[in-house]
């Protein structure tokens, strides 16, 4: 007996390969499809640091067939940035579930004289032209790892910017800039063959999966933290019906054994959860941030 094929739904990353969006979309986006009983189509439109995407995902049809996975850059950062954002992350979408938080890796290229942060901050502070630093977005979480980092540190470094992930790296294990704050699971592997040397991480706690690099924040650098974040988003007027199984399909793929297991061995804590959840904790972010994207703003850095 012939059966009728199974429904498309479009889930869409604002970010190129190799991000952290990519990765995770990855590795959730075969269980998703196996709990709403979907075909769940990846598709990557880079472009302003994921900002078009999102506003486009924003004007689809609300129907619960185009989803975005919404990072910290671009529902916690952008629209603080000041520059014109074409939407509000709070008003404009409505959230299914937090996917996924990750920290960050400071790694640099082996050839720069520092083991560690305390000798990193002292080569910063002496280093003239100044030290180079790589990110693949303006306000991404990254970005303003980077610049949390100088602030709380006391020392100036020069972003560099690339628009792609993949390029970024090619540089950094060339050696064409010096050091880049990225998500683990890309950073790690890359350390631990030599390519790149780690230095702390970014989270409040050592990562389970690599309990050998410190704490930024233990490294001579108290209070520091960042966290990365990722979630799937719809159009504001979504049906909550079409919502709840959204997100009951995506804590069970989250959850499900194989997904976690994979997100935890990539350094990545796997999250779940009702649309009330998250939008509490999308809020929540959005205010923690006002403050320091606002600086970038006054500072002159743009989408």
């Amino acid at each position: 007996m012939k059966t009728e094929p199974r429904e498309r739904l479009r889930l869409i990353l604002g970010f190129s390969r190799g991000s952290l969006s990519d990765h995770i979309a990855g590795i959730v986006s075969g269980a998703l499809s196996a709990a709403l009983d979907k075909h769940v189509d990846i598709e990557l439109r880079p472009g302003q640091n994921g900002v078009s995407a999102a506003r486009d995902v924003a004007a689809s049809e609300p129907d619960g067939k185009t989803l975005f996975l919404a990072t910290f850059g671009t529902h916690a950062i952008a629209p603080n940035l000041g520059n014109g954002v074409p939407y509000d992350p709070l008003r404009d979408f409505a959230c299914v579930s937090l996917v996924a938080k990750s920290p960050l890796l400071l790694a640099c290229h082996p050839a720069i004289d520092a083991t560690s942060i305390p000798e990193l901050i002292d080569l910063a502070k002496s280093c003239n032209p100044a030290l180079t630093y790589a990110t693949s977005a303006i306000g991404g979480a990254p970005h303003l790892a980077a610049e949390m980092f100088q602030t709380m540190a006391g020392i100036a470094m020069r972003h560099v910017r690339y628009d792609e992930t993949q390029r970024l790296y090619s540089d950094l294990e060339a050696g064409r800039v010096a050091l880049s704050f990225n998500n683990l699971i890309s950073m790690l592997p890359r350390c631990r063959r030599g390519m790149l040397r780690a230095l702390g991480v970014s989270s409040a706690e050592r990562s389970a999966v690599a309990p050998e690099i410190p704490t930024i924040a233990e490294s001579g650098v108290p209070g520091y933290e960042v966290t990365n974040w990722v979630g799937i988003v719809a159009p504001r007027a979504t049906p909550g019906k079409c919502l709840a199984e959204l997100s009951h399909a995506t804590t069970a793929a989250v959850r499900s054994d194989a997904v976690n297991a994979a997100l935890l061995a990539a350094g990545v804590t796997p999250c779940g959860g009702a649309p009330e959840m998250f939008a509490s904790f999308m809020a929540t972010e959005v205010e923690r941030w006002r403050e320091i994207a606002s600086r970038l703003h006054a500072d002159g850095e743009r989408v």
